[in-house]
């Protein structure tokens, strides 16, 4: 368009007054801007078209917005081409007009092309519209109408700014004005808000007018696209979280969940890593911590994990780079030491066991404990897990010295490993086909001497071996898992045996139990075979170790069951462990034995009694019989303040159930004791032995 103008004008019907602003009065060459008669506009328009625009404007009373083309001639006899648009019509209550206001737009130049240019645009599928130098609406297309819900009455001649306020501040006032004053193209995307609230794609160009802007309602697009975009998150995000729980997983597969460190299948990979690569020979070191089982079993399992968690820490900082070091289980260690001497992992091994036995702080405890550590070196030939056979051959070794030290793998060392396990192979057919005998020890009252009952002991005559000694065959079978079998077989064939002696008044048949057994539904099952053998509960009585007692969620709580159902319960070794006096009180004990306080005084009574012959022929092997006299607290003060004594029967060993009743088996000491056992006495408890 040529020059592009627009003008503002009001119109009153009752006074024909014309008003137009300064830009309208130059379009029609007017002296000024301001009020003029009607007829002074009409003179200006062209002869041809006085009819065209006095029938758009007469009809005021109708709703017609008075939009159409005109001309207009000029003095000089110039002719110019306008467009009027009515864009505000006043009236009263009754409906009569009293004033119009509208705007008139110049487009001469491009008034040939004018109606086929709209045409044109109307057809796009682009909104369209013209603003001019001050941002007014010049043209504006069906499309735009459509998708910015106005008509041509409200648009043309106003300003954007005041059309649509929330452009002010945004992108959109930032590109136009830009577009505008520097005259370069621009497109963007940006949402407008109320009362559109929809995103345009938005190009801006300039024009000799001022702008032309093309725009597209992309709200739809943009939705998918946020969709899209949030999908590909969430797709990104599932991702990566499935990528840290893989990582987890592998971390999980090769770590230790205690410890943190390798665990042991890993360390077996990195081992065939290691000697697949030809590399330097390497060296495998087997650490078995020595007093662990008695903390764990007499502090509990979080101790015992803390005890651990600790040692790993430490052996960490004395590996070298390139070692690594993982937990076997339980409380046994493996590290594997690449390019190393046998001085050099033996100087590594030293550091590490010295570190081990430095004291440890665990739950305000402070714990003391040692390392025993074996050690084997490469060879041609060997593989990751002969290593750790010979490591922990080796570690035999050291744990057979006495633990706390090292020791290298040897051939006999192997032999003996392998006696051990041809044992336990030995043992397990054993136990499945009730080959182990049963012995009992007897035990007497103090008060009147008579026999009270027997502590029944499992033996195990090996066909090749000969007798096994049961300090050999038990910690056999709670290591390898046989000590619940085991101890049932010794547990019913005690109980039969026990129905056999029903006509013995007072008779009680012990049983030892391991804390292997004490699982949960350990005390039904043994009341379930008391009801199926028809015995009374007061005639079995069974018998623990100090340590066992120390899981009380587990051990205690099936003893408890136990003595609710009228079974006695005994602590054998008392003393052994980390109990105090204090839990005896608050422990479902009937009975506490006191194994080395009275040996001594047995040993000391053997040694010097002139009965000492009648041990023989059998040989008396220092296995005495129980006291179970119980003691007021005034009877144990009594015995505190002077040296008290007891005769105890001796019976020479365990032996059948015939010689029980026996009693030219037996031999008589006399025992002193020393006032601190009878203090024991104040807690409703009687020491003894077995």
């Amino acid at each position: 368009m040529e020059h592009g103008d627009v003008g503002v004008y009001s119109w009153s019907p009752a006074t024909r007054q014309l008003w137009w602003d300064e830009r309208l009065a130059g379009m029609f060459a007017a002296d000024r801007p301001g009020e003029a008669p009607f007829d002074t506009w009409l003179r200006r328009v062209h002869p041809d078209d006085k009819a065209k625009v006095l029938a758009r404007i007469a009809p005021l009373s109708e709703k017609n917005t008075s939009d159409g083309a005109f001309r207009i001639v000029l003095g000089d006899g110039t002719v110019r081409h306008l467009r009027a648009v009515r864009t505000d019509t006043q009236r009263q209550l009754d409906g009569t007009v009293v004033s119009t206001r509208g705007v008139i737009v110049d487009f001469t130049g491009g008034h040939a092309v004018e109606g086929r240019l709209a045409a044109m645009l109307d057809e796009i599928s682009d909104g369209f519209f013209l603003l001019d130098h001050d941002y007014r609406f010049m043209f504006v297309n069906r499309q735009a109408h459509v998708i910015l819900g106005s008509t041509a009455a409200a648009l043309l001649g106003r300003s954007i700014w005041d059309v649509f306020p929330n452009t002010v501040g945004t992108r959109f006032d930032e590109v136009y004005r830009r577009v505008m004053q520097g005259k370069v193209a621009e497109r963007f995307e940006e949402f407008y808000p109320e009362p559109l609230n929809a995103w345009f794609e938005v190009r801006a160009e300039p024009a000799v007018e001022g702008i032309v802007i093309y725009f597209q309602d992309v709200t739809e697009r943009r939705t998918r696209q946020e969709e899209l975009e949030q999908s590909l998150v969430a797709e990104r995000q599932a991702r990566q979280e499935a990528e840290h729980a893989r990582e987890e997983l592998a971390y999980e597969a090769t770590h230790d969940s205690l410890t943190g460190l390798v665990n042991r299948r890993e360390f077996h990979r990195l081992g065939h890593v290691s000697i697949e690569a030809g590399g330097p020979p390497v060296v495998v070191m087997f650490l078995d911590l020595d007093t662990f089982k008695l903390v764990n079993d007499s502090l509990g399992h979080a101790v015992g994990d803390a005890l651990l968690i600790q040692v790993g820490e430490r052996l960490s900082r004395h590996l070298r780079d390139g070692d690594v070091l993982a937990r076997q289980g339980g409380d046994e260690f493996v590290v594997l030491l690449r390019d190393a001497s046998p001085a050099e992992a033996t100087s590594v091994a030293e550091r590490m066991r010295s570190m081990v036995a430095d004291p440890v702080g665990v739950e305000g405890r402070t714990l003391a404990t040692t390392v025993s550590i074996g050690l084997a070196a490469w060879s041609p030939g060997a593989t990751v897990e002969t290593l750790l056979r010979d490591a922990d051959v080796a570690l035999y070794r050291a744990k057979d010295a006495g633990g706390n030290t090292v020791a290298w793998f040897d051939a006999e060392s192997h032999q003996r490993l392998l006696d051990r396990v041809a044992l336990e192979a030995d043992l397990r057919e054993a136990v499945a086909n009730g080959d182990l005998d049963l012995h009992y020890q007897p035990s007497f009252a103090v008060d009147d001497d008579h026999l009270s009952g027997v502590e029944a002991l499992a033996r195990w005559t090996h066909p090749q071996r000969g007798e096994v000694p049961p300090e050999v065959f038990i910690p056999l079978a709670e290591e390898s898992g046989l000590i619940r079998h085991l101890g049932r077989h010794v547990l019913e064939t005690a109980c039969r045996q026990a129905v056999q002696w029903h006509r013995v008044p007072g008779f009680t048949v012990w049983v030892n139990v391991s804390g292997g057994e004490l699982i949960p539904g350990y005390a039904d099952s043994v009341l379930d075979l008391l009801v199926r053998e028809k015995l009374p509960a007061h005639r079995i009585g069974l018998e623990v170790t100090e340590s066992v007692l120390a899981d009380e969620a587990v051990a205690v709580h099936q003893l408890r069951l136990l003595q609710a159902g009228g079974i006695a319960v005994a602590i054998d070794d008392f003393g052994t462990g980390y109990s105090s006096l204090a839990r005896l009180t608050v422990l479902p004990i009937s009975l506490l034995k006191d194994r080395p306080v009275l040996r001594r005084q047995a040993h000391h009574a053997l040694r010097t009694s002139h009965r000492r012959p009648h041990c023989s022929p059998g040989g008396c092997d220092g296995r005495e019989g129980r006291r179970r006299r119980r003691r007021d607290p005034t009877t144990a003060r009594d015995h505190s303040r002077s040296r008290g004594g007891v005769r105890v029967r001796l019976f020479p060993r365990p032996t059948g159930t015939r010689a029980v009743h026996d009693t030219r088996n037996y031999a008589e000491i006399d025992l002193n004791f020393d006032p601190p056992m009878f203090e024991m006495a104040r807690f409703g408890l009687v020491t003894g032995t077995s």
